[in-house]
C-alpha cells in the first residue's frame, strides 16, 4: 500500500516538474545594438530596416518591435504617400526620461525625384508611443 502511494506521489512529482519547468524557462529576449527590423506593407513590399540601438538601458525585444511598427504606420500615414513610403533606417536614442525613435525615410515627390525625411517619436519602456512633439 505504501508502495503505490510512493509511486503516485513520485509520478505526480514528474508530472508537475514538466508542468511548471517551461514557465521557469523562458527568457525574454533583449534588443541587440544592431538588427534588422523586418516589415511589409499592405500593398506587399517587403523592408528589411536596420536598426542602431542607441539606448542605455536594456528593452525587451518584443516592445521595441511593437514600437517600431507603431511608429512605421504612424510615419506612413503621416506621409499621405502610401506607395512610395520607403523607410531606410532607425536609431533608438536615450533621453532624460523616456526614449526618441529616429525614423529616415524617402518619398517620391512629385517631379519624380526622391527626398529624404526624419521623423522623431518619444516612447517609453514598456513599449508606447507617446504624444511629444520634438
Amino acid at each position: 500500500m505504501i508502495r503505490s502511494y510512493s509511486k503516485f506521489y513520485l509520478l505526480f512529482l514528474l508530472i508537475a516538474f514538466f508542468n511548471f519547468s517551461p514557465l521557469f524557462s523562458q527568457d525574454t529576449t533583449m534588443t541587440p545594438e544592431f538588427f534588422i527590423f523586418s516589415w511589409q506593407k499592405a500593398n506587399g513590399d517587403e523592408y528589411k530596416i536596420p536598426v542602431k540601438n542607441n539606448l542605455d538601458i536594456n528593452i525587451e525585444r518584443q516592445k521595441v518591435n511593437r514600437v517600431l511598427m507603431q511608429i512605421l504606420l504612424k510615419s506612413l500615414i503621416r506621409s499621405k504617400d502610401f506607395e512610395f513610403f520607403n523607410p531606410i533606417g532607425f536609431t533608438l536614442i536615450p533621453d532624460q526620461k523616456n526614449m526618441v525613435a529616429q525614423l529616415i525615410f524617402n518619398k517620391l515627390l512629385a517631379n519624380g525625384e526622391t527626398e529624404e525625411f526624419t521623423d522623431y517619436f518619444v516612447f517609453d519602456t514598456y513599449g508606447n508611443i507617446l504624444d511629444i512633439d520634438y
